[in-house]
């Protein structure tokens, strides 16, 4: 038994360690993840975008005939859907208002999945899918590789009084 607890008290400490380095790396990892996740919606949506603006007679036809767009005429909500797609993509893209970016993409990504009324399941899940990423980026914040962090760090630089000089040296 004592052979036994030995054991113990020399591993744990090891164990814990790794532990924590691991969960270190892990941690570093994070502003990537932000990062990749606001690509790959920002690239998703602006596609969406690009085709509607390269051929906006049929997008206008589709709000018109095909989506059941509530409260607003066809050609503003085109016009509307359009603009949110690639505006929130470029500034989700970026990270500047990325937690507004991700807010009125998300409320485009539910309004199209509901106006459509002949989306397959599969796609329903994939709006989901999107959904719950968007709700990552709102609740969570474009993270630290984004134009918001930068901006930030700059006022609080600003704001704290020191120059360049003395940021680097600290």
């Amino acid at each position: 038994m004592t052979h036994d607890a030995g054991f113990l008290t020399r591993t744990m400490p090891l164990a814990v360690s790794a532990y924590r380095r691991g969960i270190r790396i892990l941690e570093s990892l994070i502003p990537v993840f932000d990062l990749s996740v606001r690509l790959y919606l920002a690239h998703i949506f602006w596609k969406g975008g690009m085709v509607k603006l390269s051929s906006w007679m049929s997008t206008v036809m589709l709000f018109t005939m095909v989506y059941d767009v509530p409260v607003l005429p066809p050609e503003i909500a085109a016009y509307l859907s359009t603009a949110v797609e690639l505006g929130g993509s470029f500034l989700l893209a970026i990270g500047l208002a990325g937690r507004w970016a991700a807010l009125s993409l998300f409320g485009l990504n539910i309004v199209a999945a509901l106006s459509y009324g002949q989306l397959s399941e599969a796609a329903l899940q994939e709006a989901f899918y999107w959904g719950i990423l968007f709700l990552y980026l709102v609740l969570h914040g474009p993270g630290l590789l984004s134009a918001d962090a930068l901006l930030q760090y700059l006022v609080r630089r600003r704001l704290s009084g020191s120059s360049a000089g003395e940021d680097l040296l600290k």
